[in-house]
């Protein structure tokens, strides 16, 4: 539906109009932190007493979400209700259990599931929206008779479903921390942020990945020093602090897609744009948006990626104009000034 071309355009997008508010955003941080330079390591920290974490067992953050869905809407109450009635996740640590958090289906069932490994940080929250996003599309698709085969559509769309959710759900944040406006407002502002800062390195991955093919660079230097190149234009801000193997573009290792998952890694992108149009949509007009969301549900993957997005009434993420138009919009949210 798309071409190498058309993804290139997108990532020169995000270097022009998300690069300087991310370089802001982590600049704000910086000073909050009161530190002189901000180092990668420090990325990730939010606030000088830490990052908010959620309060409650596994079991008292799965009644806040079942309480949540069935205020968000009759569809996500009707999902989250047989969910937890059937028992369909898994979602607590333990010895020997495999890491890391996804959804599935069980087609004998007409069930998803949701596995995880709860942590007691934000990522446990985010469990229980992005892989219930994920897991709410598969359940209604089924529903609305589509085939086992495409009930999960393609990345670039499967990632709307759970990115939207997200961010449809944060009118509700105060109920996992214990009723804090405080917390939650810093942790709705922390998401936001969070879904900005990922584009310039989702964009960085997608070139790496195309520029290693392309070029076969199959010389270990010759990718070290394409990522280094790639961070300098992608993400300027980063300071490794004088770990030589690092600032000689070695991060690129530990992105896991990279080695099993070759070019998927830009449909976050994609997908956290429409989410974004969702987002923005809903705060003037909520029942509308989750209208069109519910409907990009109910088709699951039985459409092609631009039908889809037509049906749930999505801007084309290609156009400059959506990704510009975005940044305008949610600047005052991200930054202080």
């Amino acid at each position: 539906d798309y071409t190498r071309e058309d993804i290139a355009r997108f990532r020169e997008n995000i270097r022009r109009h998300v690069v300087p508010v991310v370089m802001e955003i982590f600049e704000e941080r910086r000073k909050a932190l009161g530190l002189d330079k901000l180092c990668f390591c420090d990325e990730s920290l939010t606030g000088p007493d830490g990052n908010v974490v959620p309060e409650g067992t596994t079991e008292e953050l799965v009644a806040v979400a079942q309480q949540m869905y069935r205020e968000l809407s009759p569809e996500t109450g009707a999902f989250f209700d047989f969910m937890t009635e059937h028992q369909m996740f898994d979602l607590e640590t333990r010895p020997g259990k495999q890491m890391g958090g996804y959804c599935t289906f069980l087609p004998e069932l007409k069930s998803p599931f949701i596995f995880s490994n709860f942590n007691g940080t934000t990522a446990d929250i985010d469990v229980l929206t992005h892989e219930a996003g994920h897991a709410f599309e598969s359940f209604t698709a089924c529903r609305e008779g589509v085939l086992n085969d495409m009930l999960f559509s393609t990345s670039e769309v499967a990632e709307i479903h759970s990115m939207s959710m997200e961010l449809f759900t944060h009118p509700w944040m105060e109920n996992f921390f214990s009723g804090s406006k405080e917390k939650a407002d810093r942790y709705r502002r922390d998401h936001l942020q969070g879904c900005i800062i990922f584009l310039p390195y989702s964009a960085c991955v997608d070139e790496f990945q195309e520029q290693v093919y392309l070029r076969r660079l199959t010389k270990a230097e010759d990718r070290y020093a394409l990522w280094h190149e790639l961070e300098q234009k992608y993400m300027p801000w980063r300071n490794y602090d004088g770990i030589g193997f690092l600032e000689k573009g070695g991060f690129w290792m530990q992105k896991l897609h990279i080695f099993k998952y070759p070019f998927y890694y830009i449909d976050y992108s994609l997908a956290q744009i429409c989410a974004l149009e969702y987002y923005l949509r809903s705060e003037t007009d909520r029942e509308a948006a989750w209208e069109d969301y519910y409907r990009l549900c109910q088709a699951g993957g039985s459409k092609p990626y631009f039908h889809l997005l037509r049906l749930g009434r999505l801007s084309n993420p290609f156009a400059e104009c959506t990704l510009e138009g975005l940044m305008e919009q949610l600047r005052p949210e991200l930054l202080e000034s």
